[in-house]
């Protein structure tokens, strides 16, 4: 007698729409959300800032100038484990993945053709509020500016750069020649 209604009832909750990810319309447009939603928890991303008094659009990694390099890694363990919880909450409550989730962080300082790291770092990327936060800066997610935290002006302009060249450009730049 009982089974039916629970099975009716676990019905009745699989068949609502799931509200997990977090690919809403109004997060359309923002760094590092895709097509599929908010950057997945074993994704990489490449982010070049740079300051400057407008946004600029790089195809690569410029061979020169000024400008600092994120390489945005995958979540640790512990972070994609409690991201197992984070969804099925997130099936009632789509609000707190809006709030984000902290990964490492490889920074590379470039002046001219100089480059200087990895200064190994975290992140924090949340939706709500729509911000990148490192120790003094952050992007804002909307429109890629980089602001100093301590003042909240513009440092400059950062956008997503394509990931494997970027890699290869990382990877070229800062390997220490041997004798």
């Amino acid at each position: 007698m009982m089974r039916p209604l629970i099975v009716a009832v676990l019905l009745a909750v699989f068949s609502l729409p799931a509200k997990a990810q977090v690919n809403n319309e109004k997060y359309h447009g923002f760094l590092l959300v895709g097509e599929f939603g908010e950057l997945c928890t074993m994704c990489e991303a490449i982010v070049l800032c740079e300051a400057s008094n407008q946004p600029r659009t790089h195809k690569k990694i410029p061979a020169t100038g000024n400008f600092t390099l994120y390489h945005v890694q995958t979540r640790t363990f512990w972070s994609q484990m409690s991201t197992i919880w984070e969804w099925f909450i997130a099936n009632f409550d789509s609000e707190s993945l809006a709030q984000g989730h902290s990964r490492p962080v490889l920074a590379y300082q470039v002046s001219q053709a100089n480059w200087s790291g990895p200064i190994k770092t975290e992140t924090h990327l949340a939706l709500e509020p729509p911000l990148i936060s490192f120790s003094n800066l952050s992007i804002d997610r909307r429109d890629g500016r980089w602001v100093r935290d301590i003042d909240n002006k513009t440092a400059g302009y950062c956008q997503r750069m394509p990931l494997w060249e970027s890699l290869e450009t990382i990877s070229a730049s800062t390997a220490v020649e041997t004798p």
